[in-house]
């Protein structure tokens, strides 16, 4: 695994975060993974400080665990709680469509259409990671829409976590089906038919709620 050795960040914390949370995302740093501060310290170029600070950090985020005997490594996928956070997710981005849809102006629209196509392109170049990031700035930018920074706030600090899961436990998710869906809500929201995109989001978004529910009861299966 090869980090990407950092020059001048806006800080060096933030950085070392930034790089570890994609590396951890991707999975250049896979699940179980053992984190050691000198080692990453040394990959990053970076002190061992600003790197202790990031782990810190993404333990917050659910992507780092901590041991009982303080050492750290990247945290599993946990399929069941990553159900219960599809379910929470869910419905909280419900509300932000919901609440952000009425609000999308012009510049707006152009907006999802810039990142329809960033996502468009990811795919054909089979760039997974760009793909996801894409199509999650897409429902970033409806619920931002809505005006309400803390329900961005509280429906967004878990993307990395569904990122991950996306790219590592159910990559299939990221088609060109979820592509036209993006589309399709667009072309909804211009013709002014705000119920439309909201189903069309929702009946999008719970496939991979299903997706998820049934990696977790074939994983209950195996175990029994």
């Amino acid at each position: 695994m090869t980090l990407m050795r950092l020059q001048t960040p806006a800080t060096l914390r933030e950085a070392a975060t930034d790089e570890l949370r994609r590396a951890i995302v991707s999975g250049r740093l896979a699940p179980g993974a053992l984190l050691k501060d000198t080692e990453l310290a040394i990959q990053l170029g970076l002190s061992a400080t600003p790197v202790r600070e990031a782990l810190m950090q993404l333990v917050a985020e659910g992507l780092v665990a901590i041991e009982p005997n303080k050492s750290r490594h990247v945290a599993a996928i946990d399929i069941g709680a990553t159900v219960q956070l599809l379910q929470v997710q869910e419905a909280l981005w419900s509300l932000g469509y919901s609440w952000g849809i009425p609000k999308i102006d012009a510049a707006a629209v152009a907006a999802l259409r810039s990142i329809n196509a960033a996502l468009e392109a990811a795919l054909a170049a089979g760039d997974l990671l760009s793909a996801v990031s894409a199509a999650l700035s897409f429902h970033r930018a409806v619920m931002e829409a809505s005006g309400n920074l803390e329900l961005v706030r509280v429906s967004t600090d878990r993307l990395a976590l569904i990122q991950r899961f996306v790219l590592l436990a159910a990559p299939w998710i990221t088609s060109t089906k979820g592509l036209n869906d993006h589309k399709a809500i667009v072309a909804a929201i211009e013709r002014g038919d705000h119920a439309g995109a909201i189903a069309i989001f929702k009946a999008s978004n719970a496939e991979l709620l299903r997706a998820a529910i049934t990696l977790r009861d074939a994983q209950i299966k195996e175990k029994k």
